[in-house]
């Protein structure tokens, strides 16, 4: 089996093609600064480059995107300012159109478990959440061995928006306030550290120098991820935590968050797993590719 799996984020794309649960190539460019159709056409030129390079046998593309998305008609029903006019568009026709391809639509979070539980350190889990601590905080859930969807397409998805502060919490791009996000995504820890600049790369080396003022954003970091992880565990009965995204290779503060969720964790059943993904950069590429496979968790 071989598929294009394209990972379309705030920024940037990653588009990869991928045979047999191995990704073959792949490549990163910018999304267009003219909206959705402009980084759709520049998609449609790389995966014909691609084609080339590797001419038969294709049996589909799957494409992320953040956002909540009708799986079953391949549409953007909110993206939350981002990619300009994506919810105009039909993915599904445009596919079919330029490429003569199937093609699926889902949630970047979503997949990217499946990634996780298809090809990567979450395989055999039954009951799992996972959350990607990156620009924002995306979740998603398995429950029973079962993706977890909904009757609208948002279960697990809005874990990076549960309030862990109502009582004049920092306010959240959602229009909330006291989001998750608005406490780990990395947009939030610039505004809190007031510098624009500030990432959770450099978070980690001031928190190890003891920096002050590391040492107090860890303080309040660690405690909202603990919070998190904690409500996404005893809203899906999960049994193991999945750690992905940029902020996942800082391990003290994960450590602290994991701390927080045994102390607080109301679970009679055991102690709550905690894994990190090893290549969080493929996850969502290969839950894409497995979107058109056979006998495995969908």
């Amino acid at each position: 089996m071989k598929t294009i799996s394209a990972d379309i984020g705030g920024s940037r794309v990653k588009l990869a093609t991928v045979e047999n649960g191995a990704v073959v190539e792949s490549e990163i460019f910018p999304v267009a600064p003219d909206g959705f159709t402009g980084t759709l056409a520049e998609l449609e030129r790389r995966i014909a480059s691609a084609r080339g390079r590797h001419p038969s046998g294709w049996d589909g593309i799957g494409i992320a995107l953040p956002g909540i998305i009708d799986e079953d008609r391949c549409r953007v029903l909110s993206c939350n300012a981002k990619h300009a006019g994506v919810e105009n568009v039909d993915i599904a026709a445009w596919a079919q159109e330029k490429l003569s391809l199937p093609c699926r639509v889902i949630n970047d979070a979503r997949v990217a478990l499946l990634g996780e539980l298809n090809f990567g350190c979450a395989k055999g889990e039954q009951n799992a959440v996972m959350m990607i601590l990156g620009t924002g905080v995306g979740t998603s859930a398995v429950c029973r061995g079962h993706l977890e969807r909904g009757v609208h397409g948002t279960a697990g998805l809005l874990g990076g928006h549960f309030p862990i502060q109502f009582d004049g919490g920092r306010k959240c791009n959602c229009g909330g306030e006291g989001c998750l996000e608005a406490y780990v995504g990395t947009w939030a820890l610039k505004e809190m550290a007031a510098d624009p600049g500030y990432d959770y790369h450099r978070f980690a080396e001031d928190y190890e120098k003891g920096e002050e003022k590391a040492q107090r954003l860890f303080a309040t970091i660690f405690t909202a991820l603990g919070a998190g992880a904690l409500a996404l565990v005893h809203l899906y009965d999960a049994e193991t935590v999945i750690w992905s995204g940029g902020a996942s290779h800082f391990t003290p503060l994960l450590k602290a968050a994991e701390e927080y969720v045994w102390k607080h964790s109301w679970t009679p059943w055991g102690k709550v797993r905690f894994v990190v993904a090893d290549n969080p950069e493929a996850s969502v590429v290969l839950g894409l590719h497995a979107l058109f496979a056979e006998g495995v968790v969908k």
